[in-house]
């Protein structure tokens, strides 16, 4: 248990990690036909997580039989409060652009006990938080840079964040621009 009595829920594909049937670099590690690499950071980034939040849960919008492998390279999942796959998503059909938008609806979160401002999502998906946006925190989406410093800026960031009462009254849109290198 972190210092912060939140619960900080984790986006898979594109936040820590980037699959593909096909990578421009070579893979780290690879699960059915997708080739894996890691975001810069990532490791790091978890234990940051795991030691300054009450829990830390991953809920992607991929399968559990894809994403349980995955993380299973990434983290022990005994330490993660939860892993959710797809199955705990709402499927949200948008019939103009004939696409199914699986979304994380955080009344499943409420449901299971915890409470909404005390909830942090880091997605790279804003339209699958759109119940929630007050909720997330959104991160460029990770295709395999590998100069990619997406998640050491996030840190920095969650530290103010996290003693914050209520987070949905917090403007998290931009939040990128106040924690570049060298802005201290």
């Amino acid at each position: 248990m972190g210092p912060f009595d939140k619960l900080l829920v984790l986006d898979l594909d594109e936040t820590l990690i980037h699959a593909d049937e096909q990578l421009e670099r070579p893979a780290e590690f690879e699960v059915g036909p997708y080739k894996i690499v890691r975001r810069p950071g990532v490791d790091r980034f978890l234990e940051f997580a795991l030691a300054h939040f009450r829990e830390v849960a991953i809920w992607t919008a991929s399968t559990r039989s894809y994403a349980e492998p995955v993380i299973d390279r990434l983290i022990d999942r005994s330490r993660l409060a939860f892993v959710w796959g797809r199955e705990r998503c709402v499927q949200k059909v948008d019939w103009e652009l004939r696409e199914t938008v699986h979304l994380k609806d955080i009344a499943k979160l409420r449901k299971a006990g915890y409470d909404d401002t005390q909830i942090l999502f880091v997605d790279d998906s804003p339209e699958k938080l759109a119940r929630s946006f007050g909720n997330l925190v959104e991160v460029r989406p990770f295709v395999g840079d590998p100069d990619d410093r997406e998640l050491e800026l996030l840190e920095r960031f969650l530290i103010e964040l996290g003693p914050v009462a209520n987070v949905r009254t917090i403007e998290k849109r931009g939040w990128r621009s106040r924690f570049r290198p060298g802005s201290g």
